[in-house]
């Protein structure tokens, strides 16, 4: 954690920064703003519908919404979480058949779990340290042992973390490091399969600069055991924050859909698809240049438009290269079954679209899709059409707390 004293005396640099500021902006505590970012989804109480948990960084709680099978949400809680969280994923930890949540805090260098109750209710058990700014997690069974594991970023320290579950809720306090400052701005995480040898696999992209060149794809070929070997490493698009594994082409191998830029980048934003070969390796198979702007959170997949085909849903945050030039738009993209996707529907919703979730909220058979609206603090309900488009159905605010 070396990087963790100049962040205290960053924080420290804020709070002094606050005391002077009258505008909320000041500080992301205030209140004021919630600022929506990542979420989950899961049926958490218990009732047959899917509910929703969205991170609020800036109120530093995520954010429980109940479903009622028809595309209505409410807003039930918030639960605390520690300074700027980043990061939220669900899963059954303590394999009592209830969802729990594991969140991430990116100022609070800290991982929390929270075990679920069966009726929409979250208790936190526990937390670990992180490390280098954190801001993404992913559960997967590394050493298939049948409990979920955690997979940490650290950006500022250039590695993966790894927490290895216990089976009760409950991780390893030591967590085993991969590739230390080997990996700077590491952000998208990715498990799979890569080289059908039956066991789970990691890709991680990370860039040494902001030029063209800068940005790699590291795959990494896990034995079953915990243990990870370096795999294929390949120059892909600038700054790419989004990995998603899925078999595109219908072949049997795991492909990729690698999309990006982050904030303030000088390349533009872009859609681009890596083709598996079923040995871990990956070719790039097509890019989609789509002009200047950035997205900061989560792309979503799932069957649009019911021709068997994976497509995916973009939130485009910004329209420009500057900080504040937000978007509303969200991006529609249809797959053709062989790794290319053409650009479809484009869906008005919230000031700077954050992260999507892409499921059948309503039970009607068509996929919808829920998208935090970061500095409207509000989340959009779409309601699919099956074919490829979607309606506006809710737009729910988050800033009130229940």
């Amino acid at each position: 954690m070396k990087n963790k004293i100049s962040t205290i005396l960053n924080l420290i640099g804020c709070a002094l920064c606050a005391a002077f500021t009258s505008t909320a902006l000041a500080n992301h505590r205030s209140g004021d703003f919630a600022l929506p970012e990542i979420m989950t989804a899961g049926d958490f109480n218990h009732d047959g519908n899917l509910d929703l948990a969205v991170n609020l960084s800036g109120f530093d709680n995520f954010a429980v919404l109940n479903g009622d099978g028809h595309g209505n949400f409410t807003l039930t809680k918030h639960v605390e979480e520690d300074t700027l969280p980043k990061a939220i994923v669900s899963g059954d930890l303590n394999g009592d058949g209830q969802l729990d949540i594991v969140s991430a805090a990116q100022w609070g260098y800290t991982i929390k779990v929270y075990l679920g109750d069966g009726a929409g209710g979250f208790q936190n058990v526990g937390q670990m340290d992180g490390d280098g700014e954190l801001n993404r997690v992913v559960l997967a069974d590394l050493n298939k042992d049948g409990i979920l594991d955690i997979i940490s970023n650290a950006p500022s320290e250039g590695k993966l973390d790894i927490y290895y579950g216990l089976g009760n809720g409950r991780f390893t306090n030591t967590f085993q490091e991969l590739g230390d400052e080997q990996w700077p701005n590491l952000y998208a995480i990715e498990t799979g399969d890569f080289n059908n040898d039956g066991n789970p696999d990691i890709a991680l992209t990370y860039f040494t600069d902001t030029t063209e060149t800068g940005t790699h794809l590291q795959i990494l070929l896990g034995d079953g055991a915990g243990n990870f070997t370096t795999g294929q490493n390949i120059v892909v698009d600038s700054q790419c924050n989004n990995v998603r594994a899925v078999d595109l082409n219908k072949d049997g191998n795991l492909d990729l859909i690698l999309a990006g830029a982050g904030s303030e980048n000088d390349t533009g934003i872009f859609v681009s698809t890596y083709l598996g070969d079923g040995h871990g390796n990956f070719t790039k198979h097509q890019f989609i240049d789509l002009g200047v702007g950035s997205i900061k959170g989560q792309i979503a997949l799932g069957d649009f438009n019911e021709d068997g085909n994976i497509d995916f849903c973009y939130p485009q945050s910004s329209l420009g290269i500057m900080r504040h030039d937000f978007s509303t738009d969200l991006l529609i993209f249809l797959g053709d079954g062989t790794g290319n996707f053409t650009q479809g529907q484009t869906v008005t919703v919230g000031l700077e679209p954050g992260s999507t979730w892409a499921a059948d909220f309503n039970k009607d058979g068509h996929i919808d899709i829920a998208c935090s609206n970061r500095t409207d603090a509000t989340l959009s309900i779409l309601l699919g059409n099956g074919d490829g488009t979607f309606t506006t159905h809710a737009t729910i605010p988050l800033n009130a707390k229940p």
